[in-house]
């Protein structure tokens, strides 16, 4: 409960600044600025639409009055009278419910149960009916869209906490899938250590975040950071593993040798059946032909990263995703970027989203689905704190080695708060090490 309750919407701002709230779902993008914006309905995200992974169900299970705090604290920066926590058909959590029925200002939403629910356009679109112009944001129809690990960051920082610990699921091809809560910083390989799962990484591997937006990760020393809601673990030989340990260059010549242009990819796209102008059949046959046709390219700009095109729908077992998304990193370091343009939703969307079922069955990792039992907070010995975990700049370091910390201490700063995110001490200790991520031996 907060001791204190801030009413406005500076005051808000900046204890969610000094926190160093940054969004839990993937993207990382500072809470702060999220919170300038003007609204009428801010969407509490909690559709976790990702294989096997169930971080944001036990926050909505266990943590649900901060979070619905969270949200209340969001509606009140942002000046919405509406708040909407949005949860995936079939999902049951009585307690959350009894909550929000208290609350004639926030209502409880459930979503078709397919993928990607979770991204905040479609999930815009599916609580409101609005339409996320292309390469536009939620706050450009009057809507904020946050994370319920988000909100339940936010809660906190009301009262003085920071973001020092992640509450995450270790799942997949393990003897003991979990949830647990770990420091920000802790390694892959030591969490897998003290929860039992200990891995041969000749024999399977690891994804940071999710089977399908999740990245491949062949360095088990790697800590976890704000934005980490999961560790999964795959065979080597599992299709999606496959897939995205192929190097840019053989996904180029295969594209060039087998795409036949049957416009699947393109068909099944979110944001295309969204009405953004986005077509990866047009992306991987300017690619394949090296062609610089601007009309065919410039797509790729709105391309979410979801990875449905490629895991999920080319017959060829191509990857349109992973060159869209290689594309859209190119152009956007050549500083092009996608040009507004207002959006309708395609006729036939309805009849072509995927369900959840079939993304289980089509990755091969139904066989993993379990019910996580959380197993307690890590206390590891030492952590290596990224200063970069989040969208737009890398905070500046403001502790040295032999410097003696105390969780919550602040170690790292942004220079300008409008691209970056203050970063914490997530153990007591002292710095042993300072480079782009400040080491700490917990003491």
């Amino acid at each position: 409960m907060i001791a204190t309750f801030p009413t406005s919407k500076k005051e808000i701002v900046d204890r969610i600044f000094r926190a160093g709230v940054v969004g839990a779902g993937g993207a990382g993008f500072p809470t702060h600025l999220k919170a300038t914006a003007k609204a009428d309905t801010v969407i509490a995200n909690g559709c976790e639409c990702e294989p096997l992974i169930q971080s944001d169900r036990y926050v909505l299970t266990v943590h649900f009055e901060e979070v619905l705090e969270g949200l209340r604290l969001m509606m009140i920066a942002t000046g919405a009278s509406r708040g909407l926590v949005a949860i995936r058909e079939g999902q049951q959590l009585e307690a959350l419910e009894d909550a929000v029925g208290k609350d004639r200002s926030i209502e409880l939403i459930r979503v078709p149960d397919t993928y990607p629910a979770g991204d905040e356009h479609i999930l815009v679109y599916e609580a409101t009916g609005r339409i996320v112009p292309q390469g536009g944001i939620p706050p450009d129809v009057a809507v904020v869209v946050s994370n319920v690990n988000t909100l339940l960051n936010v809660s906190r920082a009301m009262s003085g906490g920071s973001v020092t610990k992640r509450i995450l699921s270790i799942c997949g091809d393990i003897v003991k899938p979990c949830l647990t809560e770990a420091p920000i910083g802790m390694a892959i390989n030591d969490l897998l250590e003290v929860t039992g799962n200990r891995v041969d990484l000749e024999q399977k591997a690891v994804l940071i975040s999710g089977v399908m937006m999740g990245e491949l990760c062949d360095d088990p020393t790697r800590p976890i950071d704000k934005r980490t809601s999961a560790i999964v673990i795959l065979p080597r030989d599992n299709r999606v593993v496959m897939a995205k340990a192929l190097p840019l260059g053989t996904m180029v010549r295969r594209a060039a040798s087998v795409c036949c242009q049957c416009r699947l990819c393109t068909e099944l796209c979110p944001r295309h059946l969204m009405g953004h102008a986005i077509s990866p059949h047009r992306i991987m046959r300017a690619v394949a032909w090296m062609t610089d046709y601007k009309d065919d390219l410039a797509g790729a700009l709105l391309c979410s990263g979801c990875g449905l095109c490629g895991i999920y729908v080319c017959p060829m077992g191509l990857s349109p995703d992973r060159i869209s998304f290689a594309v859209r990193t190119r152009l956007l370091e050549r500083g092009i970027r996608a040009e507004p343009a207002e959006a309708k939703a395609r006729p036939l969307r309805a009849s072509r989203l995927v369900p959840h079922e079939r993304i289980l069955s089509r990755t091969g990792v139904g066989k993993y689905e379990q019910e996580l039992d959380f197993v307690g907070v890590q206390r590891p010995a030492v952590v290596r704190i990224p200063l970069g975990q989040h969208s737009g700049k890398a905070a500046v370091p403001r502790v040295r080695p032999g410097d003696k910390v105390i969780e919550g201490d602040i170690i790292g700063e942004p220079e300008d708060p409008r691209f970056g995110a203050v970063v914490h001490a997530s153990v007591s200790g002292v710095v042993a090490a300072v480079d782009d991520h400040v080491t700490i031996e917990s003491r």
